[in-house]
C-alpha cells in the first residue's frame, strides 16, 4: 500500500513509525522541512499552501492529512483547513488519485456544547470560535469515503505541561465547577488513524478521545496525589474559560468498530509520563 502523510509533526511522525512496521507499506511524509527522519519513510520537502504539489507521488492508496496550523490565528487555520486542503483535493482529482481515501485530523472543538453534555458523532456541530468554524468548513470539503477524526487534547511524551503545572503548584481548580476535558495519548491518536484507514467501510466521522471524560479538577487531583503535592482550589469563576468547552465527548463509535486503547483513560497515559517530569524542574504550561 502506498501512503502519504501530509504534515509529519507530533502525531504524523508517530503514525509514520507505525505504518512502516508493516513491510508492504511504502510511506511518504510531506513537510516543509522534509525532515521527518523516520527509517524507511521517504521525506518530501514541500510547502502545502504555496509549493508545487505536482511533485507529490501518484497512485496513492491512503492519504493522512495531519497538517497543523503554525499558530492559533484564523489565518493560520484557513491556510491548513481551507486553502491547503482544497488545493490538495483538487490535485487528487486532476491526477487520478481521486480514489485514494483521505483521513483528516480534525478537532472536537467543532462541537459547540458547553454545559457538560454527552457528545457523539451524530451530535450536530455548532463551533463557537472562528478557528473551530474553519476546521468545520474543512471537514465539509471531504468526499464520500473520506474520514474525519475529531481529536480531543493530545498529550504524550514531550507534552507534560499539565503535569508540571500541578507539580509546581501553578494550577488552580474549582472542584465544584470544573470543566470536563477530553484527551487522547499521542500513541493512541496515531494508532486510531492507522486503525481507521484499515476499515473497509468506515463512517465519515470518528471521535478520537479516550474512554473517560474527566473534569480538569479530577485529573489534577489524581496527579497531585501521585506527585505528593497539594492542589490549589478556588470557589469562584476561575474556570470560566475552560467551561466554554465543557462537554463529554464519546468514543463509543470507535470502540464499537473494534479499536482497543493502549491508554483507555488519562490515568494509564499520565502514569507513563510522570518519570519524564521527575527529573525536570517544574514550569508553567
Amino acid at each position: 500500500m502506498r501512503i502519504l502523510i501530509v504534515g509529519c509533526g507530533y502525531v504524523g511522525r508517530r503514525l509514520a513509525e507505525l505504518l512502516v512496521e508493516d513491510s508492504d507499506h511504502e510511506v511518504f511524509a510531506l513537510s516543509r522541512s522534509g525532515a521527518a527522519n523516520v527509517t524507511r519513510v521517504t521525506d518530501i520537502a514541500l510547502d502545502l499552501v504555496d509549493g508545487d504539489l505536482s511533485k507529490l507521488p501518484r497512485s496513492l492508496d491512503r492519504i493522512f492529512y495531519c497538517a497543523a496550523p503554525d499558530d492559533a490565528s484564523v489565518d493560520a487555520y484557513t491556510k491548513i483547513y481551507g486553502h491547503g486542503l482544497q488545493r490538495f483535493l483538487n490535485l487528487m482529482e486532476r491526477t487520478g488519485a481521486y480514489g485514494s481515501r483521505l483521513l483528516l485530523t480534525s478537532s472536537t472543538s467543532v462541537y459547540g456544547q458547553s454545559l457538560g453534555e454527552v457528545v457523539t458523532e451524530d451530535t450536530p456541530t455548532d463551533p463557537t470560535s472562528p478557528t473551530a468554524r474553519t476546521i468545520a468548513q474543512g471537514e465539509s470539503l471531504l468526499r464520500p469515503g473520506d474520514t474525519s477524526v475529531r481529536f480531543g487534547g493530545i498529550y504524550g511524551p514531550g507534552r507534560v505541561s499539565f503535569i508540571r503545572a500541578v507539580q509546581s503548584g501553578a494550577l488552580v481548580v474549582n472542584p465544584a465547577s470544573s470543566a470536563y476535558t477530553n484527551r487522547i495519548h499521542r500513541d493512541d491518536a496515531a494508532r486510531v488513524l492507522k486503525f481507521c484507514s484499515g476499515l473497509e467501510h468506515p463512517p465519515s466521522v470518528f471521535n478520537g478521545v479516550d474512554t473517560e471524560s474527566a473534569t480538569r479538577a479530577t485529573v489534577a487531583q489524581w496527579l497531585a496525589d501521585r506527585l505528593g503535592v497539594a492542589i490549589k482550589t478556588i470557589d469562584d469563576t476561575e474556570e470560566s474559560h475552560f467551561l466554554r468547552g465543557n462537554k463529554r465527548v464519546s468514543s463509543q463509535r470507535l470502540l464499537s468498530y473494534g479499536y482497543q486503547f493502549i491508554y483507555p483513560t488519562f490515568r494509564e497515559g499520565y502514569a507513563t509520563l510522570l518519570p519524564e517530569t521527575s527529573a525536570v524542574a517544574p514550569s508553567l504550561p
